[in-house]
């Protein structure tokens, strides 16, 4: 396998997202605030025009930091994730009107019943097939309104792979996270690997993986979902798309068949 590391994934570290959503992300990610996703949220709004009487879904919604805001709307929101814990955690800072559900997002519980639907702090390409990739994009669009719009936050690959840091270590409290991070080029991913230390003691490991869609590549996938790109910006103010671009911004519609 042609990576930076040497790493190899394992079977069980392809369903890396079963198991790295537990209660220790939301201590890995404590800087990521409801203050922090607040403008993001607001940034979003604004890109799909979401209005009062319409209806929302925040996919892979996590502990609902950017529901917290979505809520400012008047808007009719769901959000919905694959652990149970985070969204234990969501319940307890939303209001009770905000729905919450589990689910796998390549097989969502709903018919369609969306005017708009957010996905957050790329949320997309989890899964190692293509194709499942590919499935989330079609529930997208399934149970999206039609006209009804997306938005899309994903990383920038071509930033990404000239700024990687290869590792960091990081102390929140009493725990240590040594952050290992590569891309495989074979599979077109980047991975992390976190070890966690808990007063000086090892008591977890964490993996992630996001497939590396180019622009070109993501916008044809969610063309073949029936979904169509309007707009690529590269940052949450708006800046056009680029080589330097910190994310890659997608918005669009659900478009006739």
């Amino acid at each position: 396998m042609n990576n930076d590391s040497g790493h190899k994934e394992s079977a069980e570290q392809e369903r890396w997202y079963a198991a790295a959503f537990g209660s220790l992300y939301p201590i890995l990610y404590a800087h990521r605030t409801i203050e922090a996703a607040a403008p993001e949220a607001r940034f979003a709004c604004a890109s799909v025009a979401l209005q009062r009487e319409e209806r929302a879904l925040d996919l892979c919604c996590g502990t609902g930091r950017h529901l917290a805001t979505l809520e400012e709307t008047g808007a009719t929101l769901t959000g919905i994730d694959y652990s149970a814990e985070l969204l234990l955690m969501a319940r307890d800072r939303l209001k009770p009107s905000t729905r919450l559900v589990r689910a796998d997002m390549r097989r969502l519980p709903f018919n369609t019943a969306f005017d708009v639907v957010f996905s957050f702090f790329t949320s997309f390409g989890y899964f190692y097939e293509d194709a499942d990739n590919l499935a989330t994009a079609g529930e997208i669009a399934r149970v999206l309104t039609m006209g009804g719009r997306f938005f899309m936050d994903y990383l920038n690959p071509l930033s990404l792979e000239r700024t990687l840091k290869k590792e960091t270590v990081r102390s929140v409290n009493e725990y240590t996270f040594v952050e290992t991070r590569w891309i495989d080029f074979d599979r077109r991913r980047v991975n992390k690997q976190v070890e966690v230390n808990k007063d000086n003691q090892h008591i977890e490991t964490i993996h992630e993986s996001v497939r590396l869609y180019t622009f070109e590549e993501l916008a044809t996938l969610l063309h073949q979902a029936g979904l169509r790109v309007f707009t690529c910006q590269g940052d949450y103010h708006g800046a056009p798309y680029g080589l330097d671009s910190p994310r890659m911004i997608i918005s669009g519609v659900k478009a006739k068949p």
